[in-house]
């Protein structure tokens, strides 16, 4: 099931909320069926959507501008589209939409409006906000000149139907340290800074 209705308008309206400690973070929010089961990106910033950074050619760690696969794994692997090499991001000439991409946030609220281009089943779903920061580097991580601590992953659920709904998601993992997979690892006991570059992150969904 892809999770879209036959119905073809939609007035399905979305708002994510993140709180963020920090400028400079690189960013992807994305919904998923109550399975985990991918169903659309909602919004990433624009070096990966448009600018490729995670798909610049090039070795990872590589100075001179090689791909950055750390940057959001989770995000990128969830999309399951392989630009060639098992390099899941889009690469500069196949840039994601206007639509769901900006620049680079500020610290401070940062409030991305939302509404899906097919109409959602109604059911519940769940949210996925995924935050790194380059140079974000402590003891534990600390790979190269600017690779550190990997992706922290936020998730929450939302009920799409008749009625309003909001909720706030929480911290259930980080992506995989060198963006191999899209697995997340439950384990946080090794992240430090990185657990605090977004303070709360919320949803609401409005028919």
């Amino acid at each position: 099931s892809t999770g879209f209705s036959s119905e073809t308008e939609s007035t399905q309206r979305f708002s994510f909320k993140l709180l963020l400690s920090q400028k400079k973070c690189q960013i992807a929010i994305w919904i998923s069926d109550e399975h985990g089961a991918f169903v659309d990106t909602v919004y990433v910033t624009r070096k990966v959507g448009k600018k490729g950074l995670g798909n610049r050619g090039g070795s990872l760690d590589d100075k001179i501008g090689g791909s950055r696969l750390s940057t959001l794994p989770v995000w990128a692997h969830s999309r399951g589209i392989d630009y060639g090499n098992s390099d899941f991001y889009p690469p500069k000439d196949k840039p994601l939409p206007d639509a769901i991409s900006s620049a680079t946030p500020k610290a401070g609220e940062f409030i991305w409006n939302w509404e899906s281009k097919d109409v959602l089943k109604n059911g519940r779903y769940l949210y996925y906000v995924e935050v790194n920061k380059s140079f974000d580097e402590n003891e534990h991580h600390d790979y190269s000149w600017y690779r550190g601590q990997p992706s922290v992953v936020w998730q929450g659920s939302i009920l799409v139907g008749d009625k309003s709904d909001e909720s706030e998601a929480k911290i259930i993992g980080h992506g995989h340290a060198s963006g191999e997979s899209g697995k997340i690892v439950s384990d946080l006991t090794t992240l430090t800074t990185s657990l605090k570059l977004i303070d709360k992150v919320t949803a609401t969904y409005q028919p």
